[in-house]
């Protein structure tokens, strides 16, 4: 399994993920020029992705769902509001393009969000974004997979600090908001183990966060936890370039 990331913030995100012979999407919020030249930077024909998997209906993940036809579509009920799609239930395994696919339910403002546990083969992702916390009996689904994309949106003392009002900065601290540096670290501390690869922080705010305090909190909770981290492949997913995954992986 590998994977690729389009794009990550609240601009728009894009991932594709790699397994086998198979081509998958988790969703798909960047603008449509955005993302045929980036796949056409990747030589890959939007025809080959064989599903999308939406997490929820914000515009910055559904931006260019439209260039899919609807049955390639998944969500849990409310996130792709057409017929058509497939309707995918939280916490129940199905096999999607080669790949078993888990959604989890996900704490933000909107109807119905998720995140997704994806495996291929031996290898699993948990990708998880735009959630307020993550429930701990949720955490066994997470344990020692090989691969994360976690959320890492803010740093507390620059978004309070920062000119956003007030309001908005309560709903991003709040239960239906983003996750923090320091509660992406701390998730993370509890679930990896001896099979993971790789960790990609991810929806990193532009304005109350930078790319050195993700990694510096993250690295600083490891040690708390004594965690040994260096042979794991850490980034941060960026807003704008594409973002690789773990190089020279045989099954992509």
């Amino acid at each position: 399994m590998n994977y690729t990331i389009l794009a990550s913030g609240s601009r728009g995100n894009c991932t594709l993920i790699y397994g086998g012979n198979h081509l998958i999407m988790v969703d798909c919020g960047i603008p449509k020029t955005e993302l045929y030249n980036k796949l056409e930077t990747l030589k890959i024909d939007s025809s080959t992705i064989e599903a999308v998997l939406v997490t929820h209906e914000h515009i910055d993940h559904i931006r260019s769902i439209n260039e899919f036809p609807l049955s390639k579509l998944y969500s849990l009920k409310g996130s792709c509001k057409e017929e058509g799609t497939h309707v995918l239930e939280a916490y129940q395994k199905v096999q999607i393009a080669g790949f078993e696919v888990m959604p989890f339910t996900t704490s933000h403002d909107v109807v119905n969000p998720c995140g997704y546990i994806i495996k291929s083969g031996t290898e699993t992702m948990v990708y998880v974004t735009d959630t307020g916390y993550i429930k701990e009996s949720d955490y066994q689904y997470f344990q020692n997979a090989t691969h994360y994309i976690m959320e890492s949106n803010y740093d507390n003392e620059m978004l309070l600090n920062s000119k956003r009002p007030w309001q908005l900065q309560q709903r991003i601290r709040s239960m239906e908001g983003h996750l923090s540096n320091e509660s992406s670290a701390r998730i993370l501390a509890s679930v990896i183990g001896p099979s993971t690869k790789s960790i990609r922080l991810a929806h990193v705010s532009e304005d109350c966060n930078t790319k050195e305090i993700v990694l510096d909190t993250l690295f600083d909770i490891f040690d708390q936890y004594g965690i040994a981290y260096q042979d794991i492949d850490i980034k941060v997913a960026d807003r704008y370039v594409i973002t690789e995954g773990v190089k020279n992986d045989e099954n992509r």
